[in-house]
């Protein structure tokens, strides 16, 4: 029992970014813990509270010290151990505690307004014997009333009035005379909402494992037999098999009452995932991502509390999922950029799970087939352990890559969007009923508008960005703040009616791929195309049974699919990303490449990548076409070392913003000031200088981007920023403190 609780209140303010003292009422003091979620008055308002310490004792005048207004959740949010995991990422990533909290727990959970969800079933209100007494009274006169009660007594399922009249083939007022008779009752259950996916029976069969496997799978069960903490860099090309990997390390973990997560990049990643897991693990897995309704979310976190469900299966999010005795959390793909969250908190998930397991204990395995250069680089160190599988499942081997020249294209008169290889080759392959993937990582019709008479291109109102042209809506859309705006007839600048569309997207692609391979059924994949729930989950189904015959997409198409009919993949341009300002831009490329060239020959087809591309000598994409990592990585780190980037130091990326630019770029250079100051610590400063996206939602934003070396010194530097510079900054200029920035933007 204690007398005081120290709460940690709903208030997104920096000087309210401490714990306060409220007394435990009598009637909490034997039930209330750390983790519950409590309604307290703060000032003259009621908010939303987390208890984070207790206390018999309080500094504070005992007359002044508030009760607890009310306990919101019969459950604890989280233990101890996640309350200290959540205290490291408020220091490590610089950012308010409670902001932490609440991206770690489901909205609905916290709240209390998402309740169980109760459904009424009919059920038979006497025991079989008197139930047969009454079906033989009924088999002349009520012939449909004795066919409902038969089937009662055979199926034991939960259904209300009108299902049961659907499935007996009468109407609900058969159903309803039973229940008057006294026959039929009602009753009440709580219904777990779960995310729809494609189920596949639970089997037993397991394929045979190649000895890369098994030897990998040896190396980490010493682990986790042994109950060690350790961490894996699992490096396995495409079509190596780590998912089984992850299957049969699990199926150990389990049987020693070990639970697990397992993180995947993209949520169009999830249900092929989650089939594979149903198939092995049934009922024993749980689903989290922010594609999910606030019930479905709400039911499978506390499926994963109470021990119903032992693996969670999700994207980013998800490594904080409360999993009994979790003792394994698997990051699969671990290079993708979208495990670094791109708002406030800015974690990385990935830095997340290595924490959460040092503080519990476990294993954690990063998989990839082309790893972060900072985790290979950190697996060399010794700060990982290295695995490798170099091989494909049967031998197979990696598809030929073709790099076309889309300048020596032109010079030979196409001026086509797709070189004469890649029409070739698609040709092929629909012409033997296979199939085709064709990436193009940018969405919509045109990327921009511009006037041919003036050169004035048409940006966002909100933002200093060019607006893309969606031909389906025939509308134009900032795809950073979506804005947008119908398609003008004149110049807005000169009123000239010389406007034109430029550049190309997946929409784009798609109508050309109509009109050069008329007859073939072509799909897209995009952000577009499947904002409808369960959309990511129909695409791919059809892609399965072979009803799509060309699916263009962005990344989402580039990673973890395994479909073995795709025989020719084809990058309309390699070069998108390769131009971005952002020192990462090779190895994203890279990446991407390497990814999307593995989604096809898979199974006993031969496959063939053809890359489009204007710089066909950049190592890059030379190294892809190769699948070579090691190529790669030799020339990128050796950029990285002489420029004293990631990770020969720690980044950080702050961006300073407001609606009056004037204003944000005083305080950019009066921070600029105060971190010279701290000179000594710091290996280089880059700026004050406008972001690369000057502006953004009707903010302006200015960056400075530091290098350092040491954990600590940036820790430091960052805390004196946070304690002695930002408060006493104009509150019309926001700051933002990206620690291990993965976009520069």
């Amino acid at each position: 029992m204690t007398d005081y609780v120290k709460i940690i209140v709903d208030i997104p303010l920096s000087h309210l970014d401490n714990s306060y003292d409220y007394r435990v009422p009598k009637k909490y003091k034997d039930i209330i813990k750390i983790g519950h979620a409590v309604k307290v008055r703060f000032g003259n308002r009621m908010v939303v509270g987390f208890v984070i310490g207790f206390s018999n004792t309080t500094d504070l005048d005992k007359d002044r010290v508030r009760d607890i207004s009310s306990i919101i959740t019969k459950e604890e949010l989280f233990n101890e151990e996640m309350l200290e995991l959540f205290k490291w990422m408020a220091s490590y990533y610089k950012c308010l505690l409670v902001k932490v909290i609440k991206s770690a727990i489901p909205t609905g959970v916290i709240t209390g307004k998402v309740k169980k969800k109760r459904v009424r079933f009919l059920s038979l209100n006497q025991n079989q014997e008197e139930t047969d007494r009454i079906i033989n009274e009924l088999r002349k006169k009520a012939p449909k009333q004795k066919e409902i009660l038969e089937f009662l007594l055979a199926n034991d399922e939960y259904l209300s009035t009108s299902q049961l009249a659907e499935r007996v083939s009468t109407s609900a007022g058969t159903v309803s005379r039973l229940i008057k008779k006294g026959y039929l009752k009602y009753e009440e259950k709580i219904s777990r909402r779960r995310p729809y996916f494609k189920k596949s029976s639970p089997g037993s069969s397991k394929p045979e494992l190649t000895k890369e496997q098994q030897e990998v799978i040896n190396k980490i069960l010493v682990n986790i037999k042994g109950n060690k903490t350790d961490s894996y860099l699992l490096h396995g090309v495409t079509g190596s098999g780590k998912t089984e990997v992850y299957l049969r390390i699990i199926e150990e973990g389990l049987s020693r009452g070990k639970g697990a997560i397992v993180l995947v990049p993209e949520i169009s990643l999830t249900p092929m995932m989650v089939r594979i897991f149903y198939q092995r693990f049934g009922d024993k897995i749980a689903v989290l991502h922010s594609n999910l309704s606030l019930g479905e979310r709400y039911d499978e976190w506390r499926r994963l509390y109470y021990g119903e469900a032992l693996i969670a299966i999700g994207a980013r999010s998800a490594v904080f999922a409360p999993v009994k005795n979790c003792g394994l959390i698997i990051i699969d793909e671990e290079h993708e950029t979208s495990y670094k969250q791109g708002e406030n908190p800015y974690y990385h998930a990935r830095e997340v799970a290595l924490k959460r397991v040092k503080l519990s204990g476990g294993v954690v395995i990063l998989g990839s087939a082309t790893p972060s250069l900072e985790s290979y680089y950190y697996a060399q160190e010794g700060k990982f352990k290295y695995l490798a599988l170099t091989e494909r499942i049967n031998a197979e081997e990696m598809p030929p890559v073709s790099i076309i020249d889309m300048r020596e294209e032109l010079r030979n008169g196409n001026t086509s969007i797709f070189s004469t290889s890649l029409k070739k080759a698609i040709n092929n392959s629909l012409l033997k009923k296979e199939q085709v993937l064709i990436f193009l990582n940018r969405r919509g019709y045109a990327n921009f508008i511009l006037c041919r008479e003036c050169g004035h291109v048409i940006k966002c109102k909100n933002c200093d960005i060019s607006l893309t042209y969606h031909e389906s809506e025939n509308s134009l859309r900032c795809h950073y703040c979506d804005f947008t705006s119908i398609v003008p007839r004149n110049c807005p600048a000169c009123g000239s009616v010389f406007i034109k569309k430029f550049g190309i997207g997946t929409e784009r692609i798609e109508e050309e791929l109509k009109k050069e391979f008329t007859g073939a059924v072509i799909e897209r994949m995009d952000v577009d195309t499947t904002t409808r729930k369960g959309s990511h989950y129909e695409i791919l189904e059809r892609i399965e049974k072979g009803e799509t015959d060309i699916l263009v997409g962005t990344q989402m198409i580039a990673k973890g699919h395994d479909y073995p009919n795709i025989s020719v993949v084809g990058v309309i341009t390699a070069d998108n990303i390769l131009n971005l300002p952002d020192f990462r831009s090779g190895e994203r490329t890279f990446q991407l490449l390497t990814q999307v060239a593995g989604r096809t020959g898979r199974g006993s087809k031969n496959g063939e990548v053809i890359i489009q591309t204007y710089t066909p000598e950049h190592y890059s994409i030379i190294a892809a076409s190769k699948h070579d990592y090691l190529q790669f990585y030799n020339q990128e780190i050796n950029s990285r070392k002489k420029l004293f980037y990631p990770p020969f130091s720690q980044l950080v990326n702050i961006i300073i913003q407001g609606y009056q630019e004037q204003g944000v770029v005083k305080a950019a250079e009066q921070l600029n000031v105060f971190l010279k100051d701290y000179q000594q610590y710091i290996k280089e400063i880059l700026g004050p200088s406008p972001a690369p996206i000057n502006k953004l939602r009707n903010r302006y934003r200015w960056q400075i981007i530091l290098k350092i070396q040491g954990w600590a010194k940036r820790n430091f530097i960052l805390a004196e920023t946070r304690s002695k510079f930002l408060p006493e900054q104009d509150k019309e200029i926001g700051f933002i403190i990206d620690v291990d920035p993965i976009k520069m933007l």
